[in-house]
């Protein structure tokens, strides 16, 4: 009977320990899949609140949105700063209302039954249709915004502390001296100013205290402005180096104190600032023949275009601009300016009259043909990869030059500018001989520099037309062209960076041009070949003869019998 009630006892345990286990396995499974769902979910938990917005069962972006409309809604309340029975009407904006935190509230919202275990997460997941979940944002004034209005409101109130100041115009430092008085707590009503917006409160009484002006602290302000000179120098080595000369800067100290002590409160103090020329300059260094070797030693880029010999006039002007522009150099940082280089473009300035384009045509001017000059130096300032300032293409294409790649100037209106953005020091090379003109860069080739390739892409051709002119000084039946056509474009260039490999490292677009048609201009004769009028011999008149017989008085008379 004992055993029987035994093995009974014994078969129902294990039947609880199975369901026990089953229980916890279908817990375990469910859980499982509860927390892999919700995983996938990428919506914050319902019941979420940031400082008082709901941000439950969305997601983390229009959370952020949400949020942001409530911190721009306190930014547009308005509230009255008191001082002194003086009223200031502000926005919260205005003084720089902004949420410190906003990010990280979005994901302490978004993690909240994330980031734990599985268990805790689904405990969390679960309880969280029972209980909110609140997140506090921080608040504050934006220290630029805040500082900027307060300073406002002090300068309008004689009654408040006026710390010294000082700033730095042109060559004078200007000292003004300040006064002791009321000061206000900043931090205090940044707090004040929080609380009110937040709570919808409309006036805010601006808290003070009694403080002296802050003085002014020569000693800083002489580190902070005071610059020694220094001589430039060269640092030889496997990597030359140009190390630039400093212009000192400074001011008598002494004096500057007592002319503060002499000032009068909120008074004004200026200090003449002297600069100090270093000893050894860069161009004074580069005058060196030696250091001139070694700094323009490699040719970094280089660009040749033929010319016409026969056209004396135009190899005149093409002469005159390279020889002005040889032997330029540029600093790192300076600006080259080619009209400034090759001077005005007058006979007296050693130009001559050559062809030019001028309103759609072929016309004659002093300096026709120096555009050459300035293009080829476009193409090789292009591929030492320096920064272009300021570039024109012309307004009709020209033959030297590849769609794009071209660069114009005109007297007073547009210029060819670049600036040397490379380390060291450039040199531009130009010659004109033999029908090339050539413009070369010269300096130190860094390690690992880019190769530049540049490129032309036409995108549009615009034929040109022939126009006949009649001509009366031709014969008719004959015709001269007097201008010859080219078609016109529209074209952008490219400039290509490439590794040392050949492989590609950027395509920029430099920009799109547009060039006019040179139209056909042929002249038609109009003369006529008329020959010459005919001369007629004037006739003199026969006397009749007397007749050898007699007749009668009045014979000849019409009524006669004789007529």
């Amino acid at each position: 009977m004992n055993q029987i009630l035994y093995n009974t006892s014994r078969r129902r345990n294990k039947w609880l320990v199975i369901l026990l286990i089953a229980l916890i396995v279908t817990i375990v499974f469910l859980s499982t899949i509860f927390a892999f769902s919700n995983k996938s979910n990428d919506k914050i938990l319902k019941n979420v609140f940031v400082s008082g917005v709901d941000v439950g069962e969305v997601t983390k972006d229009e959370a952020q949105a949400l949020i942001k409309n409530k911190i721009n809604e306190y930014s547009r309340q308005e509230i009255t700063l008191v001082l002194d029975r003086q009223e200031y009407r502000v926005s919260a904006g205005e003084l720089g209302f902004e949420a410190g935190n906003l990010q990280e509230a979005v994901e302490e919202a978004y993690n909240y039954g994330r980031v734990e275990s599985f268990l805790k997460n689904n405990y969390t997941i679960m309880f969280s249709n029972f209980s909110n979940k609140n997140i506090n944002l921080v608040y504050s004034l934006n220290d630029e915004m805040y500082e900027e209005y307060i300073s406002r409101i002090i300068a309008v109130n004689d009654s408040l502390v006026m710390d010294d100041s000082y700033v730095v115009s042109g060559d004078k430092l200007i000292i003004t001296k300040g006064q002791d008085g009321l000061k206000i707590d900043k931090a205090s009503l940044e707090s004040y100013v929080v609380t009110a917006v937040t709570n919808g409160i409309s006036e805010v009484e601006i808290p003070i205290i009694e403080s002296s002006a802050e003085k002014i602290d020569f000693a800083k302000i002489y580190d902070d402005i005071v610059v020694e000179p220094k001589d430039a120098e060269i640092v030889a080595g496997e990597n030359f180096e140009i190390v630039s000369e400093v212009v000192g800067f400074g001011f008598d100290l002494e004096k500057a104190k007592a002319d503060y002590e002499a000032c009068e409160d909120s008074g004004d103090i200026e200090i003449l600032l002297e600069t100090i020329a270093p000893a050894v300059t860069v161009a004074d260094l580069i005058k060196s023949e030696e250091i001139q070797n070694q700094l323009f030693a490699n040719t970094i880029s280089t660009f040749t275009t033929p010319y016409d010999v026969k056209d004396t006039n135009r190899v005149k002007n093409l002469t005159t601009a390279a020889e002005r522009c040889n032997g330029t150099i540029v600093y790192p940082g300076e600006e080259f300016s080619f009209h400034k280089t090759i001077g005005t473009r007058t006979v007296a300035n050693g130009y001559a009259v050559a062809n030019s384009y001028a309103g759609g045509k072929v016309v004659t001017s002093v300096g026709g043909g120096i555009c050459q000059i300035s293009s080829n130096l476009y193409n090789v300032v292009l591929k030492a990869n320096l920064e272009i300032v300021e570039r024109k293409n012309h307004g009709m294409i020209v033959v030297y030059a590849e769609p794009g790649l071209d660069a114009t100037i005109a007297e007073g209106s547009i210029d060819f500018r670049f600036k040397n953005t490379r380390k060291y020091p450039i040199k531009i090379v130009a010659s004109v001989s033999n029908g090339n003109a050539t413009v070369s860069i010269m300096g130190i080739k860094e390690k690992d520099e880019p190769t530049v390739e540049l490129k032309s892409v036409i995108l549009e051709t615009i034929k040109y037309s022939t126009i006949r002119q009649n001509d009366s000084s031709m014969m008719q039946g004959t015709t001269k062209q007097v201008q010859k056509p080219s078609d016109g474009y529209v074209a952008e260039a490219y400039k290509v960076l490439k590794d040392a490999n050949g492989n590609v490292i950027s395509e920029e677009l430099l920009h799109k041009d547009r060039y006019a048609p040179i139209n056909e201009i042929i002249k038609v004769g109009t003369k006529v070949n008329t020959p010459p009028p005919v001369v007629e011999e004037p006739v003199t008149p026969v006397e009749p003869e007397e007749p050898d017989r007699d007749l009668p008085p009045g014979w000849d008379s019409p009524e006669s019998p004789y007529a």
